[in-house]
């Protein structure tokens, strides 16, 4: 039986109990109530990979003295960097393989950096303690009963939630509900980056998406 929803609105779920509750309701399948869970995980992992929102964005101070710096545990990928000061003078990103024919490893004041794994190296290394301000990207805060709430499922619980009817589906193979969920789920995903770059650039108002047919059925 086909079954008309209109596209969630932001505020109607309040925190992670009630995204279960929700989708619980839309699977109607006792079954997989204990896999949500997992299923809201595999969302966020791939949020994390994909996202790069003004929401993400962390300034921070870095004082550095090494050639090295170990990135903080949320870090997910640096948007800009530059030397406490001199904002107009932004560090350039290099290849780590281009660095040797680049800098001889002698002292300096950094002017690029490479990023291999949770590692940060500058080029040339600091002669002296180098105060940086940076912005970053910060990992999405998992949802978990002790922390039921994040910016996303704040203002976007429609990823959450057609995510995981995506990944119910994919869970039971039923490939014509998890075709119509991952459709909803990545046009949410696209919105999301439009709006994020509105928010940074100014920009139009986006237009919602109407109401659709759910052809394929999580409960079938």
């Amino acid at each position: 039986m086909a079954v008309s929803i209109s596209y969630v609105m932001p505020g109607t779920i309040g925190d992670f109990t009630d995204l279960q509750r929700l989708v619980a309701r839309y699977m109607d399948r006792d079954d997989l109530a204990a896999d949500i869970a997992n299923f809201v995980a595999i969302v966020e992992a791939e949020a994390n990979r994909v996202l790069r929102t003004v929401n993400q964005e962390r300034k921070a101070i870095w004082a550095i003295s090494s050639e090295t710096f170990s990135l903080p545990p949320d870090f997910r990928r640096l948007r800009k960097i530059h030397i406490e000061g001199e904002p107009d003078r932004p560090l350039e990103e290099i290849s780590p393989v281009a660095a040797p024919m680049i800098y001889d490893g002698a002292q300096g004041t950094p002017n690029a950096y490479w990023i291999e794994g949770r590692v940060m190296t500058l080029a040339p290394p600091p002669a002296e303690e180098t105060t940086f301000r940076v912005t970053y990207y910060v990992k999405i805060e998992p949802l978990t009963a002790d922390s039921p709430v994040n910016w996303l499922m704040e203002e976007h619980p429609d990823i959450y939630v057609w995510g995981v009817l995506r990944e119910a589906a994919a869970f039971i193979r039923d490939p014509e509900a998890y075709s119509f969920a991952e459709g909803r789920f990545n046009g949410a995903i696209v919105q999301l980056q439009q709006e994020s770059r509105n928010d940074r650039h100014g920009g139009g108002p986006l237009v919602p998406v109407g109401v659709q047919q759910l052809g394929g059925c999580i409960r079938c």
